[in-house]
């Protein structure tokens, strides 16, 4: 049941009993910089004994570390928790950030009690301990260990919104709390955060507390507050506890009536942390953050305004100011577009008048937008204003990365990464991108070093980028001999490289637990992958080196060619295998001993499922398509053990039998490019596809797959420009302008000497020279078409007038 909305009492008496002579909590919002002032006040008023702060215990142990006056920001602790023992498998892993800015609640709270000399200790439970408390699937903390999804999720706020006339629920926070904090006093503060998180609690059962270990956490929060009550010695100053607001309307009732503390069974789970760079693009709500402030840049201006002494109303109406000049520039300097400074100073009026219009005490982040939209843009908003709003926004997110301090250490997964791209000589220290050259066909160690940056592009680590090469996983630039990659080692690379840290201390080994979760989450539930998607998977674990994993994907992928249904998917399943029996040299293909069983496998999978095929089942277009990769399979040196005898006879079933003709001229190419199909015969085909009797829309049809498989055909004794010739010369203008479309991209295969040659062969037909044309390649296809038609409407409409006569003459052009 849900709990009922508080009434103004509700909310005062909470309030009260939030502050005590032996206990003070202070209830934040994860990097505001109006909580974080709040602390600050809090610590100034009550000069407390003892700090406690909502974050893993663990991360107790990097206090002095977040306070070391080298400390930039932002920064912020990785956790990570992963089983141990046989069998551990790939379930169980978690992991997520804890992130700091010089504005966040718990930094202030950390750095005034360090610097005042009393204890500071966080007091949560441990990422495992999370996980194996919270009834649901998510644990909260994947990604993000400070998530605040309650205040977006909340009917009440949002019906506040939309009552008090805010763009969102990030609107309505920085107009309640921090366009002017110090409105009231303190107590004043304290009681607008109590309603505001009362209202994000009402919306909330006790389920949905269990189910993302809500209940769990605050029980051991409070636990760790009696502790500090407990230790409290008579005259010391209370014990400041520090937590989410969320979580702190709760505290009073949980003291009054404390819960056991939750026993977590974690022996056979490894934790872990490292404190990383940060950056504020990974900071922002906007960037998926879900513990954000929406525009940290935004927040840190005015912090750093207040901190110089100015008001709350003083630091936001600066940082408009600050804000357009910075915009402007960007705009005059990187992007060469001129920004008037009458137009700038408009921008900043209009923010303060709509802050004035809208009844609020300063201006917010909405009201700057308003005015840049209003002011900067020239044209279309949702056009014109793209670039504007790009830079705006990229100026409010901004561009700080902290720095950690000496003695940090570095996470075993990193250390184990750099050590290992040193000892294959890629550059690892530079300021500036490399370019890096694979030779994978002669160069074994090369192919250690293709490996490697194959397994950190699986692990999403952005360190080398896959510039041209073969690409045997997607099937792309496989006529290349080299790999070519850019590499670079930015701050984000060791963060996400510490992210990855729940799947192993080493690069291998995070490489392969990684490869596992692809593979259990393809075969999940029991069922089966596609047959290319099983293919893929094979292609990337050779891609990466994991061949001792075959045994277990050549599986999967018998599994996956047994359950498949389409034509097409089995021949391109088919072709990627076959690929990869070619790779030996690059990929090591020798050491996957099934694959030559696997291709034969797929290529009788396909003739299986061809010799169902009789037009309904799948797209013509595919079909013709795969039907030609099929016939590249039985050519190439991975097909040559295969029996070529039942393909041939599926490609003349096709041709008889077929319903679309498509597919039907397709396979008659195909035969007569092999000799399977000789002169007479084709031209029997041609003829008949051609006939005045057959629809326009099969004939065309015809043609295009013919074409597309042999397109030879057009200048050799097969009948084809000849009947084509005649077709065309019987049809009227309605009619080729209908079919005008497919006949041009029947044609598109032809290279433009064979189109001049099939013009010369036309000519001839009828008494002329080759072509003298004049090639226009400034008009598209499309328009030469829509022209085409208007001509013809026009001159059906002079017709029907009398006025044909014009027309023959060359009145319309």
């Amino acid at each position: 049941m849900r709990a009922a909305l508080p009434t103004t009492g509700d909310v005062r008496d909470l309030a009260a009993r939030l502050v005590s002579d032996e206990l003070v909590v202070v209830p934040v919002r994860h990097h505001s910089p109006a909580c974080a002032r709040a602390v600050a006040d809090a610590f100034a008023r009550h000069r407390p004994s003892r700090v406690l702060i909502e974050g893993p215990r663990s991360l107790t142990d990097v206090v002095d570390l977040l306070c070391h006056p080298e400390a930039e920001m932002p920064i912020a602790v990785y956790a990570w928790s992963r089983p141990t023992g046989r069998g551990a498998g790939t379930d169980g892993r978690h992991g997520g950030y804890y992130p700091f800015c010089d504005y966040s609640p718990e930094l202030v709270a950390a750095r005034l009690g360090r610097a005042a000399g009393v204890p500071v200790a966080f007091c949560d439970l441990e990422v495992a301990e999370q996980a194996a408390a919270a009834a649901g699937t998510v644990l909260p903390g994947d990604g993000s260990l400070l998530r605040e999804d309650a205040y977006r999720h909340s009917r009440a706020l949002a019906a506040l919104v939309e009552r008090l006339g805010c763009r969102d629920e990030e609107d309505l926070w920085e107009l309640l709390v921090e366009a002017d904090p110090d409105a009231g006093g303190p107590d004043e503060h304290l009681a607008r955060l109590t309603a505001y998180c009362l209202l994000a609690r009402a919306d909330h059962t006790d389920a949905d507390l269990d189910a993302d270990a809500t209940r769990a956490r605050e029980a051991e929060m409070v636990w760790h507050v009696r502790e500090a009550l407990v230790a409290r010695a008579p005259g010391d100053g209370p014990v400041l506890l520090v937590v989410g607001g969320f979580h702190a309307v709760a505290v009073p009732d949980l003291l009054d009536a404390p819960p056991p503390r939750p026993q977590v069974d974690t022996r056979h789970v490894e934790q872990g942390s490292a404190l990383v760079r940060y950056g504020f693009d990974r900071l922002d709500r906007l960037s998926g953050y879900a513990s954000g402030m929406t525009s940290p840049a935004w927040h840190q201006r005015v912090w750093d305004a207040r901190r110089r002494g100015e008001t709350a109303v003083e630091a936001r109406t600066s940082a408009v100011l600050t804000v357009l000049l910075d915009v402007a520039d960007e705009l005059r300097t990187r992007h060469d577009t001129p920004v008037a400074t009458p137009s700038l100073a408009a921008a900043h009026r209009q923010a303060l008048l709509l802050a004035d219009l809208r009844e609020r005490p300063a201006p917010l982040r909405s009201d700057l937008l308003d005015a840049v939209t209003s002011c900067l843009v020239q044209g279309d908003a949702d056009t014109d204003g793209r670039l504007v709003r790009r830079v705006t926004r990229g100026v409010l997110t901004g561009h700080t990365v902290g720095r950690v301090p000496p003695g940090a250490g570095t996470p075993p997964l990193v250390r184990d990464t750099l050590e290992r791209l040193r000892a294959l000589r890629l550059d690892v220290d530079g300021v500036e991108p490399r370019t890096v050259a694979l030779d994978l066909y002669r160069n074994p160690a090369h192919r250690r070093t293709s490996r490697a940056l194959h397994g950190l592009r699986l692990l999403a680590v952005p360190f080398a980028e896959h510039v041209a090469g073969p690409d045997f996983v997607r099937g792309t630039g496989l006529a290349r001999l080299q790999e070519r990659w850019t590499t670079l080692w930015t701050p984000a690379t060791e963060g996400l490289l510490a992210e990855q840290s729940m799947l192993g201390s080493t690069l291998p080994e995070a490489v392969d637990v990684r490869f596992g979760l692809l593979l259990d989450t393809a075969t999940a539930d029991g069922r089966a992958p596609t047959s290319v998607e099983a293919a893929a998977l094979l292609a990337q674990a050779a891609v990466v080196g994991l061949h001792d994993r075959a045994v277990h994907v050549s599986a999967v992928v018998q599994a996956a060619l047994a359950a498949e249904t389409s034509f097409a998917a089995a021949v391109e399943a088919a072709g990627a295998l076959a690929l990869l029996e070619g790779g030996r040299e690059p990929l090591e293909a020798a050491r996957l001993t099934a694959l030559p069983a696997l291709v034969a496998t797929a290529y009788a999978r396909a003739l299986y499922l061809g010799a169902g095929l009789r037009g309904a089942e799948e797209p013509e277009e595919a079909v013709a398509t795969a039907l030609t990769r099929l016939r590249e399979l039985v050519a190439s040196p991975a097909g040559a053990a295969l029996d070529a005898a039942p393909f041939w006879a599926l490609v003349d079933s096709l041709r008889r039998q077929h319903e679309h003709a498509l597919v039907r001229g397709a396979s008659a190419g195909i035969a007569a490019t092999a000799g399977r199909l000789d002169a007479d015969d084709l031209a029997r085909d041609v003829v008949g596809h051609l006939d005045a009797s057959v629809p326009v829309a099969e004939s065309v049809a015809f043609v295009r797959g013919l074409l597309a498989t042999a397109r030879e055909t057009t200048w050799q004794e097969s009948g084809l420009v000849a009947g084509l010739d005649a077709r065309l010369a019987a049809w009227d203008d309605a009619t080729f302008l209908a079919a005008l479309p497919d006949l041009r991209l029947a044609f598109t295969d032809l290279t433009p000497r064979e189109t001049d040659r099939v013009a010369g062969i036309v000519a001839g037909m009828h008494g002329g020279a080759g072509p003298d044309l004049t090639v226009r390649r400034d008009v598209d296809a499309a328009t030469v078409q829509r022209h085409a038609e208007v001509s013809a409407a026009l001159a059906a409409a002079l017709a029907d007038d009398g006025l044909g006569a014009w027309v023959d003459a060359g009145g319309v052009a």
